[in-house]
């Protein structure tokens, strides 16, 4: 990872995490989870990897009751062949948006198997509802790490700008640690409208897509959707994210959602 890293305070951490403070500060008295002591109040600070590697280790706490995948969405998340793995998705509102990722959250909480959501708008109540109301035990998924939903300023933004690579180290490690845990699957999705309003570093989000296929092409096991808004980017932006992504998602007419591959 570059240079520059940014340490999380222990409330960062904790909204990171979705836990307690309390549990943070268990977890590292007894030296499950590393932070590091800083200024004369010896208040702590985490690196963002070790909280990624430490989520999978969460579920074992005894004050975390196991979540039981559905068996039949977990076989099929595990023996299907999975081609379509970065993909763009386009919307004109909440619902399309809603109806267009719905199929890939579902599957994969249903399945037992992490989601990791890098979600800009300002509240993530309406999602917490629509995946309520879906018949989820959001409680017991967030506790065991199988859920994840983070803000800008703790991914595309976390050392107040956007930098390609770092963002790129930042999905690998979380990958990696989804893998270690020993599941066969991982889904990963951002609300890229981070990038509007001259933010610093947003220059370099075509690169940053394009090197994501790599990515992808060396974990087989994850599937990462892009969210564009299409009234709020230019057509420019638009271009590069048909021209960034091996498969593009978008809704065409009334109830009809159309998958447009390989452009």
């Amino acid at each position: 990872m570059p240079e520059q890293k940014r340490f999380l305070s222990i409330g960062e951490a904790a909204e990171f995490l979705h836990v307690s403070e309390i549990s943070l500060r268990r977890w590292t008295n007894s030296g499950k989870l590393r932070c590091f002591r800083v200024g004369g109040r010896n208040e702590r600070r985490f690196l963002i990897e070790d909280l990624l590697a430490f989520m999978p280790s969460m579920g074992t706490s005894a004050e975390v009751q196991e979540v039981q995948p559905d068996e039949t969405a977990a076989s099929n998340a595990t023996e299907t062949e999975y081609t379509e793995r970065h993909i763009s998705l386009f919307f004109r509102n909440q619902e399309e948006q809603w109806n267009l990722l719905r199929p890939y959250l579902i599957k994969h909480l249903r399945a037992g198997e992490p989601v990791i959501y890098l979600q800009h708008s300002t509240s993530s109540e309406l999602l917490m509802e629509r995946l309520h109301a879906e018949g989820l035990p959001l409680d017991k998924l967030i506790a065991r790490g199988l859920l994840r939903i983070l803000p800008p300023t703790q991914t595309y933004l976390l050392p107040g700008h956007f930098d390609a690579l770092r963002m790129l180290d930042f999905i690998e490690t979380a990958i990696q640690a989804s893998l270690e845990a020993g599941h066969k699957r991982v889904f990963m999705t951002g609300e890229m409208t981070w990038s509007l309003q001259g933010t610093p570093g947003a220059e370099q989000m075509a690169i940053y897509e394009d090197q994501l296929n790599p990515l992808v092409d060396k974990y087989p096991a994850v599937t990462i959707i892009c969210q564009y808004d299409l009234k709020r980017f230019s057509g420019d932006i638009i271009l590069d994210a048909l021209l960034t992504h091996p498969s593009v998602l978008v809704a065409r007419g009334e109830g009809l959602l159309a998958g447009f591959h390989g452009l």
